[in-house]
Protein backbone atom coordinates (compact mmCIF):
# COMPACT_ATOMS: atom_id res chain seq x y z
CA UNK A 1 0.00 0.00 0.00
CA UNK A 2 1.33 3.32 -1.11
CA UNK A 3 0.18 6.62 0.57
CA UNK A 4 0.94 9.50 -0.12
CA UNK A 5 0.18 13.35 0.69
CA UNK A 6 0.54 17.03 0.00
CA UNK A 7 -0.05 18.27 3.25
CA UNK A 8 1.76 17.19 6.36
CA UNK A 9 3.48 14.61 7.74
CA UNK A 10 4.01 15.21 11.81
CA UNK A 11 5.46 15.64 14.01
CA UNK A 12 8.31 15.74 11.72
CA UNK A 13 6.76 18.06 9.53
CA UNK A 14 7.35 16.33 6.27
CA UNK A 15 5.94 17.81 3.36
CA UNK A 16 4.67 16.67 0.74
CA UNK A 17 5.32 13.24 1.45
CA UNK A 18 4.73 9.25 0.63
CA UNK A 19 4.87 6.16 2.33
CA UNK A 20 4.90 2.00 1.92
CA UNK A 21 3.00 -0.33 4.33
CA UNK A 22 4.04 -3.79 3.88
CA UNK A 23 2.91 -6.63 6.33
CA UNK A 24 1.38 -4.26 8.68
CA UNK A 25 4.47 -1.76 8.95
CA UNK A 26 5.92 0.63 7.27
CA UNK A 27 8.72 0.25 4.94
CA UNK A 28 9.36 3.42 3.07
CA UNK A 29 8.87 7.28 4.13
CA UNK A 30 9.96 9.49 1.45
CA UNK A 31 9.24 12.19 -1.02
CA UNK A 32 6.44 11.58 -3.66
CA UNK A 33 9.00 11.76 -6.86
CA UNK A 34 10.61 8.39 -4.87
CA UNK A 35 7.94 6.49 -4.30
CA UNK A 36 7.85 3.20 -6.50
CA UNK A 37 5.54 3.23 -9.46
CA UNK A 38 2.50 1.79 -7.51
CA UNK A 39 -1.56 2.81 -6.96
CA UNK A 40 -1.25 5.66 -4.39
CA UNK A 41 -3.89 6.48 -1.65
CA UNK A 42 -4.01 10.10 -1.81
CA UNK A 43 -4.35 11.69 1.32
CA UNK A 44 -4.05 15.36 0.09
CA UNK A 45 -3.67 18.25 2.33
CA UNK A 46 -4.80 16.16 5.51
CA UNK A 47 -2.65 16.33 8.50
CA UNK A 48 -1.21 12.47 9.03
CA UNK A 49 0.00 11.30 12.42
CA UNK A 50 1.20 8.27 13.66
CA UNK A 51 -2.02 6.71 15.62
CA UNK A 52 -2.29 8.51 19.56
CA UNK A 53 -0.76 6.03 22.24
CA UNK A 54 -3.12 6.24 25.45
CA UNK A 55 -0.81 4.56 27.97
CA UNK A 56 -3.22 5.65 31.50
CA UNK A 57 -6.88 4.57 31.57
CA UNK A 58 -9.11 3.02 34.16
CA UNK A 59 -12.29 1.93 31.48
CA UNK A 60 -13.14 -0.98 33.75
CA UNK A 61 -15.88 0.72 36.03
CA UNK A 62 -19.76 0.62 36.57
CA UNK A 63 -21.96 3.48 38.19
CA UNK A 64 -21.33 7.33 38.21
CA UNK A 65 -19.62 9.76 40.39
CA UNK A 66 -20.04 13.06 38.81
CA UNK A 67 -22.07 14.21 42.07
CA UNK A 68 -18.30 13.50 43.92
CA UNK A 69 -16.61 15.45 41.15
CA UNK A 70 -19.52 18.59 41.36
CA UNK A 71 -18.67 18.62 45.17
CA UNK A 72 -14.91 17.84 44.96
CA UNK A 73 -15.35 21.62 43.13
CA UNK A 74 -16.80 22.69 46.09
CA UNK A 75 -13.84 22.03 48.16
CA UNK A 76 -14.05 18.47 49.35
CA UNK A 77 -10.49 17.16 49.14
CA UNK A 78 -10.01 14.25 47.16
CA UNK A 79 -9.29 11.47 49.82
CA UNK A 80 -13.03 11.32 50.88
CA UNK A 81 -14.11 10.88 47.50
CA UNK A 82 -14.94 7.19 45.85
CA UNK A 83 -12.46 4.58 44.76
CA UNK A 84 -14.40 2.04 47.08
CA UNK A 85 -18.03 3.71 46.12
CA UNK A 86 -16.59 2.42 42.52
CA UNK A 87 -16.06 -0.88 43.37
CA UNK A 88 -19.19 -1.32 44.96
CA UNK A 89 -21.03 -0.33 41.89
CA UNK A 90 -18.69 -2.44 39.38
CA UNK A 91 -18.49 -5.35 41.97
CA UNK A 92 -22.42 -5.53 41.54
CA UNK A 93 -22.20 -4.95 37.76
CA UNK A 94 -22.43 -8.64 35.34
CA UNK A 95 -19.65 -9.46 32.90
CA UNK A 96 -22.02 -8.39 30.27
CA UNK A 97 -22.68 -4.62 31.39
CA UNK A 98 -19.11 -4.40 32.06
CA UNK A 99 -18.24 -5.46 28.44
CA UNK A 100 -20.62 -3.50 26.82
CA UNK A 101 -19.43 -0.30 29.14
CA UNK A 102 -15.71 -1.03 28.16
CA UNK A 103 -16.23 -2.01 24.14
CA UNK A 104 -18.10 1.82 24.74
CA UNK A 105 -15.02 3.70 26.08
CA UNK A 106 -12.80 1.88 23.52
CA UNK A 107 -14.17 2.80 20.64
CA UNK A 108 -14.48 5.92 21.67
CA UNK A 109 -10.80 5.85 22.18
CA UNK A 110 -10.53 4.38 18.43
CA UNK A 111 -13.25 7.08 16.95
CA UNK A 112 -10.99 9.47 18.50
CA UNK A 113 -7.36 8.68 16.73
CA UNK A 114 -6.26 6.01 19.38
CA UNK A 115 -4.67 3.01 18.38
CA UNK A 116 -2.99 1.69 21.75
CA UNK A 117 -4.29 2.26 24.78
CA UNK A 118 -3.22 0.79 28.06
CA UNK A 119 -6.32 -0.45 30.19
CA UNK A 120 -5.97 -1.07 34.04
CA UNK A 121 -8.22 -2.71 36.03
CA UNK A 122 -8.52 -1.54 40.08
CA UNK A 123 -11.97 -1.41 40.72
CA UNK A 124 -12.25 -4.66 41.95
CA UNK A 125 -10.42 -4.95 44.67
CA UNK A 126 -10.09 -8.37 45.57
CA UNK A 127 -8.14 -11.30 43.59
CA UNK A 128 -11.85 -13.05 42.11
CA UNK A 129 -12.74 -9.30 40.76
CA UNK A 130 -9.29 -7.97 39.48
CA UNK A 131 -9.23 -11.31 37.35
CA UNK A 132 -12.81 -10.53 36.20
CA UNK A 133 -11.98 -7.36 35.10
CA UNK A 134 -8.21 -8.31 33.23
CA UNK A 135 -10.18 -11.31 31.54
CA UNK A 136 -13.08 -8.41 30.53
CA UNK A 137 -10.36 -6.39 29.14
CA UNK A 138 -9.18 -9.22 27.20
CA UNK A 139 -12.26 -10.16 25.46
CA UNK A 140 -13.16 -6.67 24.45
CA UNK A 141 -10.14 -6.38 22.99
CA UNK A 142 -10.58 -9.23 21.35
CA UNK A 143 -13.13 -8.04 19.04
CA UNK A 144 -11.82 -4.59 18.50
CA UNK A 145 -8.81 -3.58 16.42
CA UNK A 146 -7.13 -1.49 18.42
CA UNK A 147 -4.12 -2.34 20.51
CA UNK A 148 -4.74 -3.14 24.17
CA UNK A 149 -2.06 -3.13 26.86
CA UNK A 150 -3.37 -4.98 30.20
CA UNK A 151 -2.68 -3.54 33.76
CA UNK A 152 -3.05 -4.85 37.21
CA UNK A 153 -4.16 -1.98 39.50
CA UNK A 154 -5.20 -4.15 42.61
CA UNK A 155 -3.16 -1.70 44.84
CA UNK A 156 -5.51 1.09 43.74
CA UNK A 157 -6.96 1.39 47.09
CA UNK A 158 -6.93 -0.80 50.45
CA UNK A 159 -10.56 -2.29 50.86
CA UNK A 160 -12.67 -1.22 53.96
CA UNK A 161 -11.53 -3.61 56.93
CA UNK A 162 -8.20 -4.76 55.81
CA UNK A 163 -5.10 -2.92 57.03
CA UNK A 164 -2.36 -1.54 54.39
CA UNK A 165 0.08 -4.04 55.54
CA UNK A 166 -2.49 -6.92 55.36
CA UNK A 167 -3.79 -6.18 51.80
CA UNK A 168 -0.10 -5.23 50.35
CA UNK A 169 0.89 -8.55 51.21
CA UNK A 170 -2.15 -10.03 49.33
CA UNK A 171 -1.87 -8.50 46.17
CA UNK A 172 1.94 -9.03 46.18
CA UNK A 173 2.07 -12.95 47.62
CA UNK A 174 -1.77 -13.78 46.26
CA UNK A 175 -2.53 -11.61 43.22
CA UNK A 176 0.37 -10.47 41.48
CA UNK A 177 1.09 -14.48 40.95
CA UNK A 178 -2.30 -15.71 39.75
CA UNK A 179 -2.37 -13.08 36.88
CA UNK A 180 1.42 -13.53 35.95
CA UNK A 181 -0.09 -17.40 35.86
CA UNK A 182 -3.05 -16.63 33.81
CA UNK A 183 -1.15 -13.94 31.41
CA UNK A 184 -3.83 -11.62 31.85
CA UNK A 185 -1.77 -8.31 32.25
CA UNK A 186 1.87 -7.14 30.89
CA UNK A 187 2.42 -4.47 34.05
CA UNK A 188 1.59 -4.06 37.34
CA UNK A 189 0.51 -0.51 39.03
CA UNK A 190 0.20 0.54 41.98
CA UNK A 191 -1.35 4.13 43.49
CA UNK A 192 1.82 5.32 45.74
CA UNK A 193 -0.09 8.45 47.30
CA UNK A 194 -0.90 10.38 50.94
CA UNK A 195 -3.78 8.10 52.25
CA UNK A 196 -3.24 5.41 49.82
CA UNK A 197 -0.06 3.63 49.42
CA UNK A 198 3.53 4.57 50.50
CA UNK A 199 6.92 3.85 49.88
CA UNK A 200 7.57 0.60 51.42
CA UNK A 201 4.42 -0.92 50.56
CA UNK A 202 4.83 -0.10 46.73
CA UNK A 203 8.76 -1.15 46.60
CA UNK A 204 7.10 -4.55 47.80
CA UNK A 205 4.63 -5.24 45.40
CA UNK A 206 6.74 -3.67 42.78
CA UNK A 207 9.61 -6.27 43.21
CA UNK A 208 6.48 -8.83 43.37
CA UNK A 209 5.75 -7.82 40.10
CA UNK A 210 9.44 -7.86 38.59
CA UNK A 211 9.55 -11.74 39.97
CA UNK A 212 6.47 -12.34 38.17
CA UNK A 213 7.95 -11.67 35.01
CA UNK A 214 5.64 -8.35 34.67
CA UNK A 215 6.31 -4.78 34.03
CA UNK A 216 5.80 -1.81 36.40
CA UNK A 217 4.39 1.54 36.50
CA UNK A 218 3.20 3.63 39.43
CA UNK A 219 1.10 6.88 40.30
CA UNK A 220 3.53 8.89 41.86
CA UNK A 221 3.53 12.03 43.66
CA UNK A 222 -0.47 13.35 42.40
CA UNK A 223 -1.76 14.30 45.47
CA UNK A 224 1.79 14.69 47.63
CA UNK A 225 5.31 14.78 47.20
CA UNK A 226 6.23 11.46 48.20
CA UNK A 227 9.46 10.37 46.27
CA UNK A 228 7.41 7.66 44.69
CA UNK A 229 8.47 9.54 40.98
CA UNK A 230 12.71 8.36 42.40
CA UNK A 231 11.25 5.19 43.79
CA UNK A 232 9.79 4.31 40.23
CA UNK A 233 13.29 5.19 38.84
CA UNK A 234 14.99 3.17 41.28
CA UNK A 235 13.03 0.24 40.93
CA UNK A 236 13.12 0.66 37.35
CA UNK A 237 9.56 1.53 36.40
CA UNK A 238 8.15 1.84 32.54
CA UNK A 239 6.75 5.02 33.64
CA UNK A 240 5.93 7.11 36.95
CA UNK A 241 2.31 8.75 36.27
CA UNK A 242 0.95 11.95 37.58
CA UNK A 243 3.98 14.22 38.86
CA UNK A 244 1.61 17.17 39.74
CA UNK A 245 3.76 17.67 43.08
CA UNK A 246 7.27 16.81 41.64
CA UNK A 247 10.35 19.23 42.56
CA UNK A 248 13.40 19.72 40.72
CA UNK A 249 15.36 16.88 42.48
CA UNK A 250 12.61 14.23 41.54
CA UNK A 251 12.44 16.12 37.57
CA UNK A 252 16.12 15.31 37.58
CA UNK A 253 16.10 11.84 38.59
CA UNK A 254 13.43 10.77 36.49
CA UNK A 255 15.14 12.54 33.69
CA UNK A 256 18.56 11.16 34.14
CA UNK A 257 16.51 7.36 34.14
CA UNK A 258 15.09 5.53 31.27
CA UNK A 259 11.52 5.75 33.24
CA UNK A 260 9.00 7.27 31.19
CA UNK A 261 6.91 10.66 32.95
CA UNK A 262 3.69 10.42 32.09
CA UNK A 263 1.72 13.65 32.26
CA UNK A 264 -2.23 13.20 32.68
CA UNK A 265 -3.00 17.34 32.80
CA UNK A 266 -7.05 16.80 32.34
CA UNK A 267 -7.27 15.17 35.35
CA UNK A 268 -5.12 18.08 37.18
CA UNK A 269 -7.60 20.51 35.63
CA UNK A 270 -10.18 18.94 37.45
CA UNK A 271 -8.92 18.70 40.52
CA UNK A 272 -7.44 22.12 41.06
CA UNK A 273 -4.50 21.33 41.77
CA UNK A 274 -1.11 22.34 40.40
CA UNK A 275 -0.58 21.08 37.03
CA UNK A 276 2.69 18.67 36.23
CA UNK A 277 5.99 19.93 35.27
CA UNK A 278 5.83 19.29 31.77
CA UNK A 279 8.83 22.07 30.49
CA UNK A 280 10.63 21.30 33.18
CA UNK A 281 10.89 17.23 32.33
CA UNK A 282 11.84 18.26 29.33
CA UNK A 283 14.26 20.67 29.42
CA UNK A 284 15.91 18.28 31.58
CA UNK A 285 15.92 15.38 28.83
CA UNK A 286 13.37 13.30 30.71
CA UNK A 287 10.97 11.36 27.83
CA UNK A 288 7.63 12.61 28.64
CA UNK A 289 4.28 10.83 27.73
CA UNK A 290 0.74 12.74 27.61
CA UNK A 291 -2.05 10.35 28.76
CA UNK A 292 -5.82 10.38 29.23
CA UNK A 293 -6.18 8.89 32.78
CA UNK A 294 -9.88 8.70 31.59
CA UNK A 295 -11.65 6.70 34.60
CA UNK A 296 -14.23 7.13 37.43
CA UNK A 297 -13.94 9.54 39.27
CA UNK A 298 -11.67 12.35 38.54
CA UNK A 299 -11.93 12.58 34.65
CA UNK A 300 -14.61 10.96 32.42
CA UNK A 301 -13.97 11.20 28.76
CA UNK A 302 -12.79 8.32 26.84
CA UNK A 303 -11.57 9.61 23.05
CA UNK A 304 -9.86 12.40 24.86
CA UNK A 305 -6.15 12.38 23.00
CA UNK A 306 -6.51 15.15 20.69
CA UNK A 307 -7.74 17.47 23.43
CA UNK A 308 -4.69 15.76 25.84
CA UNK A 309 -2.39 17.09 23.08
CA UNK A 310 -3.90 20.40 23.39
CA UNK A 311 -3.52 20.80 27.00
CA UNK A 312 -0.01 19.45 26.63
CA UNK A 313 0.59 22.44 24.26
CA UNK A 314 -1.27 24.93 26.38
CA UNK A 315 -1.02 24.30 29.79
CA UNK A 316 2.57 22.42 30.05
CA UNK A 317 4.96 24.69 28.32
CA UNK A 318 4.58 22.21 25.77
CA UNK A 319 4.80 22.41 21.72
CA UNK A 320 2.81 21.37 19.80
CA UNK A 321 5.32 18.94 18.14
CA UNK A 322 6.31 18.07 21.32
CA UNK A 323 3.20 17.58 22.73
CA UNK A 324 2.10 14.94 19.90
CA UNK A 325 5.56 13.47 20.27
CA UNK A 326 4.62 12.77 23.67
CA UNK A 327 1.28 11.41 22.85
CA UNK A 328 2.59 8.77 20.11
CA UNK A 329 6.46 7.60 20.89
CA UNK A 330 6.20 9.29 23.87
CA UNK A 331 3.16 6.81 24.97
CA UNK A 332 4.67 3.75 23.44
CA UNK A 333 7.68 4.31 25.19
CA UNK A 334 5.90 4.35 28.71
CA UNK A 335 4.40 0.96 27.76
CA UNK A 336 7.64 -0.74 26.33
CA UNK A 337 6.27 -0.67 22.62
CA UNK A 338 8.77 1.51 20.91
CA UNK A 339 7.49 0.02 17.39
CA UNK A 340 4.43 2.43 17.82
CA UNK A 341 3.92 5.80 17.74
CA UNK A 342 6.57 6.55 15.32
CA UNK A 343 6.84 6.55 11.33
CA UNK A 344 9.52 5.42 10.23
CA UNK A 345 10.87 1.83 8.49
CA UNK A 346 10.01 -1.01 10.22
CA UNK A 347 7.49 0.46 12.87
CA UNK A 348 3.88 -0.84 12.82
CA UNK A 349 1.83 1.21 10.13
CA UNK A 350 -0.80 2.77 12.41
CA UNK A 351 -1.53 5.97 10.99
CA UNK A 352 -4.03 8.62 11.47
CA UNK A 353 -5.48 11.23 8.59
CA UNK A 354 -6.82 14.34 10.33
CA UNK A 355 -9.90 16.89 9.38
CA UNK A 356 -7.00 19.18 9.83
CA UNK A 357 -4.04 20.28 7.59
CA UNK A 358 -1.38 21.25 10.39
CA UNK A 359 -0.45 19.77 13.83
CA UNK A 360 -1.56 23.18 15.43
CA UNK A 361 -5.09 22.10 15.02
CA UNK A 362 -4.76 19.93 18.09
CA UNK A 363 -4.45 22.98 20.37
CA UNK A 364 -6.42 25.36 18.56
CA UNK A 365 -9.62 23.63 18.43
CA UNK A 366 -8.50 21.84 22.17
CA UNK A 367 -10.08 18.07 21.28
CA UNK A 368 -12.39 18.82 18.75
CA UNK A 369 -9.86 18.06 15.85
CA UNK A 370 -11.22 14.45 14.72
CA UNK A 371 -10.07 11.37 12.16
CA UNK A 372 -11.25 10.82 8.80
CA UNK A 373 -9.29 8.00 8.43
CA UNK A 374 -7.20 5.20 10.85
CA UNK A 375 -5.04 2.16 9.99
CA UNK A 376 -4.00 -0.21 12.59
CA UNK A 377 -1.64 -2.09 11.29
CA UNK A 378 -1.57 -1.23 7.43
CA UNK A 379 -5.43 -2.00 7.81
CA UNK A 380 -8.12 0.63 7.68
CA UNK A 381 -10.31 0.66 10.14
CA UNK A 382 -14.01 1.29 10.03
CA UNK A 383 -14.95 4.48 12.28
CA UNK A 384 -18.72 4.53 11.81
CA UNK A 385 -19.33 1.97 14.38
Amino acid sequence: MLLTGTGRLAPAGLSPWALVVRDGRIAWVGHPRDAPDDEAIDLGSALVTPGLVDSHTHPVFAGDRSDEAAARLEGVPYAEGGILRTVRDTREADDATLERLVEGRLRASLAAGTTTVECKSGYGLSLDEEVRHLRIIGRVAGRLPIRVVRTFLGAHAVPAGMAIGEFTAHVADDMIPAVAAEGLADFVDVFADAGFFDLDATERIGRAAFAAGLGLRLHADQLALTGTAELGVRLGAASVDHLEQLDDEGVRAVAASSTVATLLPAPALVMRDRLPPGRALLDAGAMVALASDANAGTFGTFGAMPLVVGLGATLLGMTVAEALTAATSGGARALRCDDLGVVRPGAAADLVAWDAEHEGAFALRLGSVRPSRVWIAGEEVDLSG
